[in-house]
């Protein structure tokens, strides 16, 4: 069995849905890494952090909004990796803690990426990632950078018994452009899998790296979909490039602009792609990890309509 010198990882926004899927990657190899996560005080008492304590986990009581860059700087002594999966869209926490992991000699920083690749000019969400790869790249702060595809979950029809007015219960009764475009995908509980191994290997030091469990269409996704739930989806309303142009214009409200922006890109431009992420210099994942073994989009589709 191999031996490795342990890496301690500290972990800002643990506690969603990326980052709770990168604790538990990471958890289940002790021998590897030893795993830090920066919690509120006000969520000391929540589950998901009771589980993590469960897991080894130790928990460093904080807020980055609160944290000064000095304090961030003294929870960071004796950082390996630094791993963000919180919304970038305040920069100036998001300076300050990547200025403090500097400081504090943290060999390598992951910012909130962990979306679909884009180029700049998109969306307003991908461009506000890339401005803080920016700012990392100005200050020499060594980095990676981590691209998942979209969820399958967002991916597959809600069943016409599930009732909701969330954004995901919309947005999964929604079938959106042609339907025949290519889409990337990587499942969540794959994320952290993905990411135990990008962040100790030093070809991904400075680099972009595209995680990816397979490509799809949403047509295939749908056909799946009936396959397995017996469900015909036909009725779903179908919205076109133009209904999503025509949304845009109307000045909606953030998170509507954020949503239309990522279903123009995903859904009718195509730019969520292996190859063209590769194309704008991303390292692909599964080239890197030969031995990965991917999940089956039925398989994911199962475990999907079991919980719902």
């Amino acid at each position: 069995m191999p031996s490795y010198t342990k890496q301690i990882v500290f972990l800002v926004g643990s506690t969603g849905n990326t980052g709770s899927s990168i604790v538990r990657a990471l958890a289940k190899q002790p021998e590897r890494f030893v795993i830090k996560a920066l919690v509120r005080p006000s969520s000391m008492d929540k589950p998901i952090v009771q589980e993590f304590r469960k897991l080894g986990v130790e928990i460093v009581p904080g807020d980055l909004a609160d944290d000064t860059q000095e304090s961030l700087e003294t929870k960071l002594q004796n950082t390996d990796i630094l791993i963000n999966t919180t919304l970038p869209f305040i920069r100036e926490h998001q300076n300050k803690l990547f200025l403090a992991a500097k400081h504090s000699g943290v060999k390598r920083v992951v910012p909130s990426d962990f979306g679909p690749s884009a180029p700049p000019g998109v969306m307003k969400y991908q461009d506000s990632k890339l401005k803080l790869r920016q700012f990392i790249i100005k200050n020499e702060i060594p980095c990676t950078f981590i691209q998942v595809g979209w969820w399958p979950s967002l991916l597959f029809p809600y069943r016409h018994s599930v009732e909701g007015t969330s954004i995901r219960i919309t947005m999964g009764k929604r079938f959106y452009g042609s339907g025949k475009v290519k889409i990337a995908y990587t499942d969540l509980e794959r994320v952290g899998d993905f990411v135990a191994r990008i962040i100790t290997d030093p070809r991904t030091l400075n680099k972009t790296v595209q995680t990816w469990d397979g490509e799809t269409t949403l047509e295939e996704v749908w056909d799946i979909a009936s396959r397995i739930t017996g469900e015909n989806f036909d009725d779903y309303p179908r919205f076109s490039a133009e209904d999503i142009e025509s949304t845009l214009r109307n000045n909606p409200d953030f998170i509507t602009m954020v949503m239309s922006e990522y279903r123009r890109s995903v859904f009718i431009r195509g730019d969520n792609t292996v190859e063209k992420a590769v194309g704008l210099g991303a390292l692909d994942a599964r080239v890197l990890y030969p031995d990965y073994v991917p999940l089956p989009l039925e398989e994911i589709a199962k475990k999907f309509y079991g919980s719902n």
